[in-house]
């Protein structure tokens, strides 16, 4: 069973991160706001400024921000690792026998970086990802959801292997529906809530969306929820719900 090591990102990772949160997205999905709600120093450092500058008044930023505050950040480490452990085994077996799949054998650590960056991605190459330094609070769900994302996209491949490397991020069709369905699971299976409580939320571009009179979240919710009754494989829910979200492209790929 892998084990998830919390650390501190180099500043380098840490102003490249943000940079490409703050620059405008061809996906459309901008999260700028967020950056600037939660660091307004940099919003205001960057006002004006042409986007192929941005970085190195990020890093500037993030050196300074981070040197004020390392002593916090390092003991945030150690509070999120002994809070991380004591659910860390249980949690990775209950998602490998959810999942119908093992973890890959030269995965041994999964990194999560505790990051002042208030946006939380994956980098599913590495098996790292980065919690909130900001509110501690939700450490543990952050962790779970982006846990889940590994080793359900292992799974995928396992089930559908022509799939493409990109087509597992932004602003694919896949990629879309792992974000639906990792708070579904995370929401509705008992053995993960006998674990660890938690509401996991969706993204909010999601919630307003409908499928016929259902929001897309009830729908799917209902399609995972009909598959827990049903004792049937994990292989067969991703078969169901990708043929359901291809039906639905025209929606879920516009959101």
């Amino acid at each position: 069973m892998p084990k998830v090591k919390f650390k501190l990102p180099t500043i380098k990772r840490e102003a490249e991160i943000m940079t490409s949160f703050c620059k405008p997205r061809k996906t459309g999905w901008d999260k700028s706001g967020v950056v600037y709600r939660n660091h307004p120093e940099l919003g205001e450092m960057l006002k004006d400024k042409k986007s192929d500058d941005y970085y190195k008044y990020v890093h500037k930023y993030s050196s300074s921000f981070i040197k004020k505050n390392r002593k916090k950040l390092e003991k945030l480490v150690i509070k999120y690792q002994i809070q991380w452990d004591k659910i860390n085994d249980e949690y990775l077996e209950v998602l490998s026998k959810h999942f119908e799949t093992d973890y890959p054998t030269d995965r041994k650590i999964i990194i999560a970086y505790v990051s002042i960056v208030p946006i939380f991605p994956r980098f599913l190459d590495s098996w790292s990802f980065n919690v909130s330094s900001k509110n501690p609070d939700s450490m543990i769900s952050i962790a779970m959801h982006e846990i889940v994302h590994f080793l359900y996209f292992k799974k995928w491949m396992e089930v559908f292997p022509k799939t493409k490397r990109r087509e597992l991020d932004n602003p694919y069709l896949i990629w879309r529906l792992s974000e639906l369905l990792a708070p579904i699971i995370l929401n509705h299976n008992k053995d993960i809530e006998k674990i660890s409580k938690h509401e996991h939320g969706h993204y909010s571009v999601f919630q307003k969306v409908k499928i016929g009179k259902k929001t897309m979240i009830k729908h799917f919710e209902d399609i995972y929820k009909k598959h827990l009754k049903s004792g049937k494989s994990f292989e067969e829910f991703l078969k169901v719900s990708w043929t359901e979200t291809k039906k639905h492209k025209k929606i879920i790929g516009d959101i």
